[in-house]
Order: structure tokens, then sequence, then C-alpha cells
């Protein structure tokens, strides 16, 4: 704690100028400093693995290329060493020329068409057998000893695979003085042991350009080079010619790729190799640079200002109201006046302003303290001499209303004694009753003198009736929560009807809710009017108008909260009802 109170303390020792550069320079510069540089770094490296991933795909589709020609070269060798006719007619003994060529014309020369116009990247299909009886011509031809003497023949020879694919130099056939690289794929012809009379090779020549056009689609991007086990280069198959090395491999320079052609013995692990060159890493990440520059420069731009905006906003205030209260110490209280602001700090401001008001009311508050305290003795004895008629004027009135009722008594008014009687409980009770709820029988006894006063009144014009339930007489209610509607059943249902006048008050109980009803055959309300007096319930209009029956509701809503419901129904000449229900 106390090392705690002493790096607090030498905290706010620091003048808010700096403190100001020190959030700026901690809080704002290094980390955007920071996480710029390590997004740099992350993008980098995801970059370098984006392109070495599609270099390495780019490999992969050029080695599934080249693996899908040798396959097919295979699979057409396999259809070919599996034609059984082919045996018989190679393994025959011929008498003559004559009858070689006309089994060639009918048979021999057909079967290899359709494989040549099937497989376009096979460049030559050749059928080599010991038989000296046939002709060598189109794609047959005799094994003799110079045959054998050739590389390939050496290498199937040798081979303990059915099938060799090789790559190997023999004459040229369009210039005999110059040598070319063959690409074949040879293959034994022994499948059946009944014709293995003669020796017999299949060799399948396949065009050395198709392997070239696979390699060079991809050259824009990444340089490839088939080569063996031994380093050797097989394709382009110009580098085989003049036994080239990977230019740039001894050195170091590039990135190198690598993939295996395919597992099958016959390509002797053929790999296919890519070099590519390392600028094309550093055009891809010089974008992203300039793009992460342009988001730092940004990012720190606009904090930047906007900090600045907003520091200098907290700076120049401070320090307005900093010297305002230096000048406090000296009594000289004043006003700040700037805008101020809705923040904390104008909320200072406000706050000294009112203070600095406060004060100097204060100082004149005291030479007028005197004449208030007189002012104040003034106005008790004012308040004592109203206190004192207030108790006055009901003492009078009520001595008044015995006077009239003595001389009613004398002079045998008997129906004006029975009002009097009922108008002097009726004030005695308005001013005596504090409590806010009475039971339901003391409610409508008082709703009943109120009656009588009414139906003096009216004479025999008017009338009324009570339906109260005796189980209900004990359930507590507001006062005068009833006697309200009764009144402005009196005062605006019946008050222009020329007819007989009634009024039913109804009272009964369910389980839970206490149900009220005052119903008149008044001149009721229309369907416009009914609907503004049920917006003023709601609240939904501030009038003057209906204020009684909008007392009566809002007590209900006080007492009860949304428990109780009031309903108004009326029909134009035909009376009102309006009745609520409350929890019992």
């Amino acid at each position: 704690m106390r090392l705690s109170r002493r790096w607090l303390g030498s905290v706010n020792d620091i003048p808010l100028t700096w403190k100001f550069v020190l959030i700026y320079l901690l809080c704002v510069m290094l980390p955007i400093v920071t996480i710029n540089f390590i997004f740099y770094q992350k993008v980098s490296e995801n970059i370098q693995a984006r392109e070495e991933n599609h270099l390495q795909m780019t490999l992969d589709r050029a080695a599934k290329k080249i693996t899908d020609i040798i396959v097919g070269g295979v699979t057409l060798s396999h259809s070919v060493a599996t034609d059984r006719s082919l045996y018989e007619d190679l393994d025959r003994s011929y008498t003559d020329l004559v009858e070689f060529y006309g089994t060639f014309s009918n048979v021999l020369s057909n079967k290899m068409k359709p494989f040549l116009s099937a497989y376009v990247y096979v460049e030559n299909i050749s059928v080599y057998t010991e038989n000296d009886t046939i002709a060598s011509g189109g794609n047959y031809f005799i094994l003799d000893d110079m045959e054998k003497e050739k590389p390939w023949y050496k290498q199937a020879a040798s081979s303990p695979s059915a099938v060799t694919v090789m790559i190997y130099r023999d004459v040229n056939p369009i210039n005999r003085s110059a040598k070319r690289a063959y690409f074949s794929i040879i293959r034994k012809l022994n499948e059946f042991s009944l014709y293995n009379q003669h020796e017999k090779y299949l060799k399948i020549d396949i065009k050395a350009s198709s392997i070239d056009d696979i390699l060079s689609e991809e050259e824009q991007e990444i340089e490839l080079r088939v080569v063996d086990p031994q380093g050797n280069i097989l394709f382009p198959s110009a580098s085989y010619l003049i036994d080239d090395k990977w230019p740039g491999e001894a050195e170091g320079e590039g990135l190198q790729f690598e993939t295996l052609l395919s597992s099958a013995s016959y390509v002797h692990n053929w790999k296919l190799h890519g070099l590519a060159d390392k600028l094309l890493f550093k055009v891809a990440l010089q974008d992203s640079e300039r793009f992460i520059w342009l988001m730092v420069v940004i990012s720190i731009l606009v904090p930047t200002s906007l900090i600045f905006i907003i520091l200098r906003s907290y700076n120049y205030r401070i320090k307005r109201l900093s010297r305002h209260m230096d000048k406090a110490k000296n009594e000289k209280f004043d006003l700040i006046r700037l805008p101020e602001g809705k923040d904390e700090i104008g909320g200072l401001i406000r706050s000294f302003n009112r203070m600095t008001q406060t004060i100097e009311s204060l100082i004149n508050d005291v030479y007028k303290l005197e004449i208030q305290q007189k002012d104040m003795q003034l106005e008790q004895i004012r308040a004592e001499l109203k206190l004192l008629q207030s108790q006055m004027n009901p003492h009078f009135l009520f001595n008044t209303l015995n006077a009239l009722l003595v001389v009613s008594a004398k002079n045998g008014y008997t129906e004006v004694t029975d009002i009097i009687m009922n108008l002097s409980q009726l004030l005695r009770r308005m001013l005596s009753w504090s409590d806010d709820a009475v039971t339901l029988k003391e409610e409508l006894h008082f709703i009943e003198m109120y009656l009588k006063i009414e139906k003096f009144r009216f004479a025999e014009r008017f009338n009324y009736t009570f339906h109260v339930d005796e189980s209900v007489l004990q359930c507590m209610v507001p006062k005068m929560c009833i006697q309200m509607l009764v009144e402005n059943a009196c005062k605006h249902g019946l008050q222009t009807v020329k007819g007989q006048r009634h009024i039913q008050i109804r009272a009964r109980q369910s389980d839970t809710y206490l149900f009220i009803e005052v119903e008149d055959n008044g001149k009721g309300i229309d369907e416009q009017r009914l609907n503004e007096i049920r917006s003023q319930l709601d609240g939904r209009l501030d009038t003057d108008e209906s204020i009684g029956l909008r007392n009566v509701y809002r007590r209900l809503r006080l007492h009860y909260g949304d428990r109780v419901d009031l309903y108004i129904f009326s029909q134009v000449d035909e009376g009102t009802t309006i009745s609520f229900r409350i929890p019992a």
C-alpha cells in the first residue's frame, strides 16, 4: 500500500501536459507500432506460406499430368500385350512375304490405329519379334542383332520387370547422322506361354514435347525439371541431350520444391523438382507492405488528431478552472465564461459557477437576514390567524344549520327538517372522516343521505334503489368512490330528464372480486363523447373535463394497481351504467 501511494504520489506530481504526452506515447503510439509490426510479421509469414503452398500445388498438378501420360502409356501397353490374336499372328511362320502381307493388311495394320488416335501423346507404337518370316514395316519389326545392340533392348532385357520406362538416345529417323532423345515404354510380350516361340517386345514412344509442354505451362511461376535418382535432368528433353544441370542449384539460389512422380517401379523413383525465384515472394510482399504502411500512417494520424483535439479540450478547460480557483483564494468570485460541455469537466465548471453564485448570494443574504426574520414572524402570525378563521367558519355553519333545524321543527316543516339533518350529517362526516378506507355499509349510508337531499329537490320525479348483498357490507372500499359516481349521475345524467328519474346502485361479490354498479335512466352519452371520456381515463387526453370520474379511477388504481377494471356503457336517451371491479 505504501509503495502504491508513493507511486501514485509521483504520478500526481507530473504536470497535466506531460501526463497527456505519456498517455499518448505509451498507450497509443507504442501499441500501434507494436501491433502493426507484429501484423506485418504475420502477414509476411502468411504470404510466404500461401505462395509456397501455391507453388507446391503447381508442382503437384504438373506431376499428376506427367504421371497420367506415363500411366496412360503403360495402360496402352497392357491393352496391346493382352491381345491373343496378335501373339498368334506374330508367332506364325509365313511361307513367303505374300502370305505375311495378307495377314498384315487384313489384321495387323489395323490393330494400332485406334490406339494412336486415342492416345494423342503417343508418337509411335512398335512391336519387335525374332520371327524372321515377317517383313519390317509399319508398326512391326524384326528383332535382329543390330536392334539388340540398341539401349532400349539392353535395358528392357536386363530388367526383371515386365514394363520398363526409359529415356535414351538413338538415331534420328529424319536425320540418321544425328541422334535424338526417346521417351519410351517397353514391355515384354510374354502374357501367353503358348506363343513364346519367338521373343517379342512392345515399344511405345511418348512424345517428349507433351512432357515439355506441361513443364513450360508453369514456367511463369516455377521452373520445373523431371530428374532421375542420380539427379540427371530427364525433362525438358533438350536438357537430357546436353546433360544439363539445374541452373542455380549449386549456388543455392531460389526456393526448391520436390515431389515424387509415382510409386510405381517402372519410373525408377523419378521426381519432379521445382525452382522458384525469391523475387516472386518479394513482389507478393510489396503490395502487402504498401498496404500495411498505409494502415500504420492512418492508425497513427487519425488517433493522434482525435487525441490532440480531445486532450486540448480537457487541458484548456482545466487550466481555466485552476486559474479561477486561484482567484477565489483572493475573494474574487468571477464566473468561468466559456462553452462548458456536458462531460465531467463541464460539470465541474458548472458546479464552480454555481458555487461562486451561491457564495455571493450568501454574502448578500447575511445583510438581509434580519429583515427575513421579521418577515417570517409576520407570516407566522398570519398563519395563526388563518387557522383560527378556518376553525371558526365550520362552527358558524353548523350553528346556523342547527338554528334552521329548530325553526323548521317548531313550524312543522318535516321535510325541511329531514333535509337539514341530512345535510348537517353530511358536512360533519366530510369534515371528520379522516380514514381513506371505509366499509361499504358506511359508504352506502353516506350515499343514501345524499340521495335523500336529491329526492327533496326533484320530489316525486326522482327515486333510487339499492341492490346490495348482505355479504359485501363489511368489505372495505376507498371513501366516496361510489358517491362521486352517484353525484355524476344526478348532475349530468338526470338534470335535463323531464320524466321519471331513477338511480340503481348494485353491489355483489364473486370469489375474489367486488362488483359495484351505478345505473341511471338519464340522457345518455353519444359514442364520440364516450370515447373521449375513456381516453381521459387512460390519460391519453389532458383536459379539465370528467375530473370527478377520472379522480375515482385514479384513486382506485392507487389502492389496487392493475387489478382495477372500470367500465362505462351508455346509450343516448336510455341511460348510462358505470361499474368497476376491485379485489374483495
